[in-house]
């Protein structure tokens, strides 16, 4: 049966291109597989996030240059799909590589947690808004999915220590809502991990759950990340100026322009 599902769908940018040029480039080679680690700890966490209130069932998948991850559509979970997004993309900014990607709700198969199975029309959805609207490195977030964040006044944390989750997601030109994953009010620390939780040492044979759970963890006493973020996003742009592949460079004039309108708003706020 299918069930009421959030679904988020990401694609690595460029990734034929990295592929290319690791066949020439024994560095990149090894860049590559070390920015696709960061995954394991969430495709080997036994299907659960752990979070100061308990832990929260997660379907997590990576195939090649794609993640798809899965929560039951209640709304104390959705922040946390979007706080594993962000954490995704700064890891992964920091090999130079951009996500694009979609999120919506729909209907989908909840799989036992040893079937890799995927399976409904919440992913179809989300892999053609995906491959046919996303375009630039952004993460879209489907029009229904906005409204019942909208209506559902969610929380946005742990996104950031205050607001509703509707604020960290902007209406771009062409009218689609997008995750606003570099507003500066966005809770970053340094020194953030995701580390594996073991939660029991005896598995049950026929058991349905593994004994681990995965927590993205942070000191509160730490200083954030944010600038170091953005100063990494500046370098990705800067160097994607000497491409001349014109689709490409039209992804990147996005985040380029994107970039410019956070920091005109960091601006704005501090004065």
């Amino acid at each position: 049966m299918y069930e009421d599902c959030f679904l988020a769908y990401l694609d690595i940018l460029g990734f034929k291109d990295k592929i290319k040029e690791t066949e020439i480039n024994l560095k990149e080679l090894k860049t590559l597989i070390e920015a696709l680690k960061i995954n394991t700890k969430f495709t080997q966490s036994g299907g659960k996030k752990t979070t100061a209130s308990g832990t929260l069932e997660i379907r997590s998948f990576f195939f090649s240059d794609s993640f798809l991850f899965m929560m039951k559509a209640n709304k104390e979970n959705l922040p946390h799909l979007f706080l594993i997004i962000r954490y995704l993309q700064d890891r992964l900014w920091e090999y130079k590589l951009c996500l694009r990607g979609a999120m919506v709700k729909g209907k989908m198969y909840w799989p036992n947690i040893r079937e890799n199975i995927i399976l409904g029309p919440a992913m179809i959805k989300a892999y053609k808004l995906e491959s046919e609207v996303a375009i630039y490195p952004r993460i879209i977030v489907s029009e229904d999915l906005y409204r019942y964040i909208k209506d559902k006044k969610i929380s946005a944390y742990p996104v950031s220590e205050e607001g509703e989750l509707k604020e960290f997601i902007k209406k771009d030109k062409d009218g689609v809502y997008f995750f606003d994953i570099l507003n500066p009010n966005i809770l970053r620390k340094k020194g953030e991990k995701i580390i594996t939780i073991n939660e029991r040492e005896n598995m049950i044979d026929n058991d349905t759950k593994y004994g681990k759970s995965f927590s993205i963890t942070w000191n509160s006493s730490e200083v954030s990340n944010y600038e170091n973020i953005i100063t990494t996003v500046k370098e990705i742009v800067k160097n994607s100026k000497g491409n001349q592949n014109p689709v490409v460079k039209q992804k990147y004039s996005w985040l380029s322009y994107y970039l410019e309108e956070v920091q005109e708003r960091e601006k704005e706020g501090k004065k």
